[in-house]
Parts: C-alpha cells; sequence; structure tokens
C-alpha cells in the first residue's frame, strides 16, 4: 500500500515529529516504523507563484504611484486643466481607446501560460472602469434624459459580466454584480418618478428582494464546472446586498420618509428583526450540521447585527445613558470571550 503524504506546516510537522520519536521510544512502534512515518511527513513549502502575483501587483502600484508623484507638481497638473477644457465627445474617445489599451494588455497576459494572474486582473479592472467612465461622457454628450442615463448602468453591468466570462475574472464578476444593483436602484426609482416607493417598496426592501437573484443563479454556475467560479461571485453578492438590506429594513423598516419612521413605534419594527434572527439561525444550525463555516459566522454575525439594531431601537430612550454604555460594553467583552473561545477550540 503507497504512503499517503500530510502536507503540514513547520511547528505541525515538528511536533508530529516528536509524538513520533516519543511512540518510538515508548516502544509503541515495529522497528523502522518511526522512520517510514517521518517520510510521510511534508512541510509545506512557500507558494512562491502567489509571492510572484503579490509583488507584480505591488510593483504596478509602486511604479504607478511613483510616476504620479514625480510629474504631479507640475505637468499632470497642465494635463488636468487642458482636460476639463476638452468636449465630452473627446473625452469618450479617449476612455474608449484607454479601455481597450487595458483589455489589450489584460488579453495578452492572459493568453500567455506564465501570466500573472493579478495583472491580468487588475488590468481589465482598469479596462472596464475605463469603459464605465466612456458610457458616462457619452450619456453627457448625447443629453438624451435620464432613460438613457440609467441605461448606460446596465451597458457597464453587461459589459463587466461579459468579460467576466471571457476572462474567468471574479473580480469582473463581482463588479457587474455591483452594477446590476445599482441599475436596478435606479431603474425602479426611475419608474416610480423618483418617489421612496417602487410597488409598495422602499429602496432597502427591494435590494433584499433583488438581492434573491444572484443567490439563485449561483445555484445554477454551480452545475456546470466552467462557470464554478461565477458561482462564487454570485454568491458573494448575494449575501453581502441580502445581509446589508435585511439589516436596514429590520432597522427601518419599509418606511418611505424619515419623519415616518421617527413617528412609528419600535415594536412594529419587532417582525423584521425576528425575520433576521430566524434567518442567522437557520443559517448558523445548517452550517453546524453541514461542517460549513461560512454559514456558521454569517449566521452568527446576523444575530449579532440584530440584537445590537434591537438593541438600539427599544433601549436609547428608556435607558440612561451611562446604563446604555455599560450594558453594550459588557456586550462587547462577552462577544469577544466568545469567540476566543472559539479560535482555541
Amino acid at each position: 500500500m503507497p504512503f499517503r503524504f500530510m502536507k503540514l506546516k513547520k511547528k505541525q510537522a515538528d511536533v508530529a515529529e516528536q509524538l513520533i520519536d516519543w511512540w518510538d521510544e515508548g516502544g509503541f512502534l515495529e522497528e523502522g516504523q518511526a522512520n517510514r512515518l517521518k517520510n510521510t511527513l511534508q512541510r509545506k513549502s512557500i507558494n512562491l507563484k502567489k509571492v510572484a502575483e503579490y509583488l507584480m501587483g505591488l510593483a504596478i502600484v509602486s511604479l504607478v504611484v511613483a510616476f504620479f508623484q514625480l510629474v504631479a507638481d507640475e505637468w499632470i497638473l497642465g494635463i488636468l486643466e487642458r482636460l476639463f477644457e476638452i468636449s465630452d465627445f473627446a473625452l469618450f474617445l479617449f476612455l474608449i481607446f484607454l479601455s481597450l489599451l487595458f483589455y489589450g494588455f489584460g488579453m495578452r497576459l492572459h493568453n500567455q501560460e506564465s501570466g500573472v494572474p493579478l495583472s491580468k486582473h487588475a488590468l481589465l479592472f482598469m479596462g472596464s472602469l475605463a469603459f464605465g467612465g466612456a458610457l458616462h461622457y457619452l450619456g453627457k454628450y448625447s443629453e438624451a434624459g435620464e432613460l438613457f442615463e440609467v441605461t448606460m448602468v446596465l451597458v457597464f453591468a453587461v459589459q463587466a459580466f461579459v468579460v467576466s466570462l471571457l476572462f474567468r475574472s471574479e473580480m469582473l464578476g463581482d463588479l457587474g454584480w455591483m452594477a446590476l444593483f445599482l441599475w436596478l436602484g435606479l431603474e425602479t426609482s426611475r419608474q416610480s418618478q423618483w418617489e421612496s416607493t417602487w410597488m409598495g417598496m422602499n429602496l432597502p426592501l427591494r435590494f433584499l428582494v433583488f438581492s434573491l437573484v444572484p443567490l439563485l443563479k449561483s445555484l445554477v454556475f454551480r452545475r456546470s464546472n466552467n462557470l464554478a467560479y461565477m458561482a462564487l461571485s454570485s454568491q458573494r453578492a448575494g449575501w453581502v446586498f441580502f445581509w446589508v438590506s435585511l439589516w436596514l429594513v429590520s432597522l427601518f423598516g419599509n418606511h418611505s420618509s424619515w419623519s415616518s419612521w421617527e413617528a412609528a413605534p419600535a415594536l412594529s419594527l419587532l417582525p423584521w428583526g425576528i425575520l433576521m434572527a430566524a434567518i442567522g439561525v437557520g443559517l448558523w444550525i445548517f452550517g453546524r450540521n453541514n461542517d460549513n463555516r461560512l454559514y456558521v459566522w454569517m449566521g452568527l454575525g446576523g444575530l449579532i447585527a440584530v440584537g445590537y439594531t434591537q438593541f438600539f431601537l427599544f433601549l436609547w430612550e428608556p435607558l440612561h445613558p451611562a446604563l446604555f454604555f455599560a450594558i453594550m460594553g459588557a456586550s462587547f467583552w462577552g462577544l469577544g470571550r466568545t469567540v476566543e473561545r472559539i479560535r482555541r477550540g
């Protein structure tokens, strides 16, 4: 039967070797078995590929900073002054050229087997931002109105998703979801004549509903090996928007104005808090049962967030400020101790 090698960190390997020596000295191992066990231990080496990626990224950032530091005194300032005198259409053309330039360099690194992924993603990201700037100036030049400008945000989201698919870039996938959520917020607000509610929902509640889209898409992407990276990006975006939106809804409810929220009793917001707590408990239980630390921490984080939100809503006015902050300090200390025990366990 072939040996199964165990890759351990240096300290872990040292402890394992000490245990093997102790077993050998105690007569628990057969002759020669100690050496065979030690031969199965492999110390993890430094991931030179990752180190090269981060060093390349730092090199790019350092060179850009050095360049701006060198010329910012006169040359760059002069260019910026002249840049604001250029027409919107000229800026549109310049940013399109810049976007294609970044995409071209990113494609070149993508086609090289030894290309550095961090550099590729950084170039693609800058190319996408330049494309977004070009769309902005196109909207200003065309003066086509708010519908055109809002639609350009959707166009930006689509191009980010396309680039993400072509170059297998999670970073561009994240950018695409952010742009898509921005478009959904703007479009629903435009349809409601920029009122606070759309189909009876305020903005946080709308985003809470919209967050289900990337979460459902991640389940679809997960079925395909070629789109697994998109599943991670979709899941990440979905959970971020879900929890932020749910927390805002638990704090503000579905109120459409600040005055209506101030006039509403805290008890009217309690159902949203209960919903957030129930989801947090459900995710925590699911994570514990399936040994999934992500869901465990998401559920725990949701419970902590809703706990403090309800604490503020119900106890801010009736409690004396000194007692209020004393209770809060004690709760933070308790949470810190709990986290310490979890890490040690």
